[in-house]
């Protein structure tokens, strides 16, 4: 080898290790590169003094360590073993970043003596390429044309055709016009280009040549690694369509200074982000003018070129008429953590109260509250929320007391057996309201205790009375 073309690659070699780091996460870009090195018997014609094969090897031994070192690198030959077999051909080193080694202690083995099988071989390195998703790429150095397939040129072109995804660069080293003829439609069908070498030189300038188009690849994938690592991601709450029309809107919060970075009227946007961490609270609308109720339905981490999906389900309450009418507040509490998720009150309106409640998957009890002081009643248990599904809270079991002038001041219900009302019914200091309304009261059997005016304990008015699934039953106190 010219000691001038030794100390060029020596400095390649040493350019090429010093280049900075690739950004994580390219690598899955970055084609891999095979070389299909010819190891027929024409390899062994003389070329000056050395024989062709020879003078291959010297040139490879720089060839092959000048490629960027995060290219994995690989071999295959053919007729290096038998004579008149044109099956001779095999992958001696699969493709690896730490192949360099092995694919210059293979290329030193090879002795030419065989056949010159380029369709298969390329068939044989191309379905062995398949299934990384890559545009990998692949170098045939030969000395000469197919010996074995009829149509070299028309196989590739239908392995191309196929979906294939490879290139296929052909370096023709000391070849004849015809032959020529025949590599550089090798190379147009496999799409890739043609190299023509006639010596070491040749064979040299024709190597650098595949290592620029195989760097230029490498910075084509850098360029795309950087530009998916944006800093910008994106925030996607979804949630049944039905729960959307309790919302008045999502406020997007940066926990850090506890600002609002977005408030969003339309929940079910996508809504871009930069990178970090943020809570997320739902405003649920309210009546008659009232601010919405902002709920937390706490954080999500946006990452950059992702979208971070928060999923919610949603409580529906389905109740027979006229239950619950006298709600002043309804709820949903979560039975795992046992905390409050949400409040609303119906501000003199009920449009927005008895709506679809979006909620983060978990189990909660379904509770109303009657007036200001009161502990909430709780209507339904273990409603199940799921992501993206509705839960519904049928309430179709009640009471109510039949009107009478007697004084009543109020009314408990209180589960038979048990001292702990479940609902405690009281009128306002100005008016009678709401002790004749039918209040929801899940199956079972219960005493009923009246507060009368004068007295200064409640009377056990009905004892064990049965309200059963689908029925509200009205109670007559006798007073």
């Amino acid at each position: 080898m010219n000691r001038r073309y030794y100390l060029y690659f020596i400095l390649l070699i040493f350019v090429t290790s010093v280049l900075p780091p690739a950004p994580p996460g390219y690598a899955s870009e970055v084609p891999d590169v095979i070389f299909i090195l010819d190891g027929s018997g024409s390899m062994a014609a003389k070329m000056g003094d050395r024989t062709k094969i020879q003078v291959a090897k010297e040139v490879m031994e720089y060839a092959v360590p000048a490629l960027p070192k995060d290219v994995a690198v690989g071999l295959a030959a053919y007729g290096h073993h038998r004579k008149g077999d044109c099956s001779d051909m095999e992958i001696l080193v699969t493709p690896d970043k730490g192949a360099r080694d092995a694919v210059l202690s293979q290329i030193r083995n090879i002795s030419p003596v065989g056949m010159t099988p380029i369709a298969a071989a390329v068939d044989l390195v191309a379905k062995a390429m398949t299934g990384s998703g890559k545009q990998n790429l692949i170098v045939l150095v030969s000395d000469g044309e197919e010996t074995c397939h009829k149509d070299p040129c028309g196989f590739v072109k239908g392995l191309k055709d196929s979906g294939m995804k490879f290139l296929l660069h052909v370096i023709g080293f000391g070849v004849t016009a015809n032959e020529e003829k025949q590599l550089r439609c090798l190379a147009e069908a496999g799409g890739g280009n043609y190299f023509p070498a006639g010596d070491a030189k040749g064979l040299l300038a024709a190597l650098e040549s595949v290592r620029k188009d195989v760097e230029a690849k490498v910075e084509q994938a850098k360029t795309k690694a950087v530009r998916a690592s944006s800093r910008l991601g994106k925030l996607s709450v979804k949630m049944p369509e039905a729960a959307i029309s309790s919302l008045a809107y999502l406020k997007i919060i940066r926990p850090s200074d506890n600002s609002v970075v977005k408030e969003a009227k339309d929940v079910s946007a996508i809504h871009p982000l930069p990178a970090g961490i943020y809570g997320l609270v739902l405003g649920f609308a309210n009546s008659n003018y009232k601010a919405p109720t902002d709920v937390s339905i706490g954080e999500s981490e946006i990452k950059g070129g992702e979208t971070s999906e928060i999923s919610l389900g949603a409580v529906v309450i389905n109740m027979a008429s006229p239950l619950g009418k006298a709600a002043w507040q309804v709820g949903l509490l979560n039975e795992e953590t046992g905390k409050l998720y949400l409040q609303v009150e119906s501000h003199g309106n009920d449009y927005y109260l008895m709506k679809p409640k979006a909620a983060p998957e978990g189990t909660y009890s379904l509770a109303f509250t009657y007036s200001a002081g009161k502990k909430p009643f709780i209507v339904a248990k273990g409603l199940i929320v799921k992501a993206g599904k509705k839960t519904v809270a049928t309430l179709d079991s009640g009471i109510a007391i039949k009107k009478t002038s007697s004084g009543i001041q109020g009314w408990d219900i209180v589960p038979n057996g048990s001292n702990e009302p479940v609902l405690e019914v009281k009128r306002r200091w100005d008016n009678d309201y709401p002790l004749w309304e039918s209040f929801p009261v899940a199956p079972g059997i219960y005493d009923i205790l009246v507060h009368v005016t004068g007295m200064k304990e409640p009377m056990l008015a009905g004892e064990a009375i049965e309200i059963k699934k689908g029925e509200t039953i009205l109670f007559d106190t006798g007073l």
